[in-house]
């Protein structure tokens, strides 16, 4: 059985493995003890905050198994980005260049560098040990987040986005960075990927080009990946789109990977989720697989189990093995979406 649950300091030898582990790209979550330590410390204080509006917190959650209490996934949730400096993507849109005289009306893709997702919500770092890649414990961390979100809307805002990791190789090659960004940073890609995770962001504002960038003016290698997902992304990248987020035209400055964005509400885990009581009589014969979640804030708890929802008491059946699991007793709420 996995959990997951919010991340704490004893976690910080994981996440440092998970990192190292997640390689290039994950520019949300470094492979930087400092820098790990202090997400742990944000996501503590953010839970014991009182929030009526979103603003800089962020919330770490760790995915365990149960078994032998090893953490194997991490995801989280940035309340609001752009709070301290912009955020920045490239919008692509068309520029026309038309001659009537010469009868000629060309639509030409641009890159427009923008910072249209500052003060929204953002999905961050789903990361999972290879050994335990499968659909359902990436679809655990990453729907469990949304749960979280369900519970606790006044901390979030109305829209959502994920950034997904563009193409990359493992010695740090990226076909975009390196016939756009390298000339205005001079720097290679694997670098200005690790100071966008462990410093502020005013460096780009600084740096990066202010005018809209012709994509026919790229080379084929950099105009091929513009929007295309990493292979190791794959997998987010489907349970994403299966939630409801979709692709509105918007790429990273460093690899141009794709971001994705949906309405809270219109996501599938938040629409369909609800809050129930318990109890522990469930039938194995007429159960399916739920994702269960329980507590609040500092408490939050998620498995991934068999139960079915009972109409006549309006309470969802669970084993006593996830009563024990999320460590609930009588009386309390567990708050659940069927898969």
């Amino acid at each position: 059985m996995y959990l997951v649950r919010p991340v704490d300091f004893a976690d910080l030898p994981a996440l440092e493995r998970l990192a190292q582990q997640a390689g290039i790209g994950i520019t949300n979550f470094p492979a930087n003890r400092d820098r790990l330590n202090d997400k742990i410390a944000s996501s503590r204080r953010s839970m014991q905050q009182e929030v009526v509006q979103p603003g800089e917190e962020s919330y770490c959650f760790v995915l365990v198994n149960t078994s032998n209490d090893e953490i194997v996934g991490v995801c989280g949730i940035d309340a609001m980005v752009g709070t301290d400096a912009p955020f920045y993507s490239y919008r692509i849109d068309e520029v026309v260049h038309a001659s009537p005289q010469l009868q000629i009306h060309n639509r030409i893709p641009a890159l427009f560098l923008c910072h249209d997702y500052s003060g929204t919500s953002r999905l961050v770092a789903l990361i999972v040990d290879q050994q335990h890649q499968n659909h359902e414990t990436m679809s655990l961390l990453s729907r469990a987040r949304l749960l979280f979100i369900a519970q606790h809307q006044e901390r979030f805002t109305s829209k959502l986005f994920v950034e997904l990791r563009g193409e990359s190789d493992q010695a740090g090659y990226s076909p975009f960075w390196d016939s756009l960004g390298k000339y205005f940073f001079s720097m290679d890609f694997q670098k200005a990927d690790y100071l966008s995770g462990v410093s502020n962001k005013h460096f780009i504002a600084d740096l990066m080009p202010r005018y809209p960038i012709y994509v026919p003016t790229l080379p084929d290698a950099a105009q091929q990946v513009i929007g295309v997902v990493h292979e190791d992304s794959e997998k987010t990248s489907d349970i994403l789109l299966e939630e409801g987020f979709s692709f509105k035209g918007y790429v990273d400055i460093f690899d141009a990977g794709p971001s994705v964005e949906a309405r809270a509400s219109d996501l599938r885990t938040i629409s369909n989720s609800q809050s129930t009581g318990f109890n522990t009589d469930v039938t194995e014969d007429d159960s399916s697989l739920h994702i269960i979640a329980s507590g609040e804030l500092e408490e939050f708890k998620v498995t991934l189990a068999n139960a079915n929802y009972q109409k006549d008491t309006e309470s969802l059946a669970i084993s006593s093995n996830v009563q024990k699991t999320l460590q609930m007793k009588e009386g309390d709420k567990v708050h659940w979406v069927p898969i």
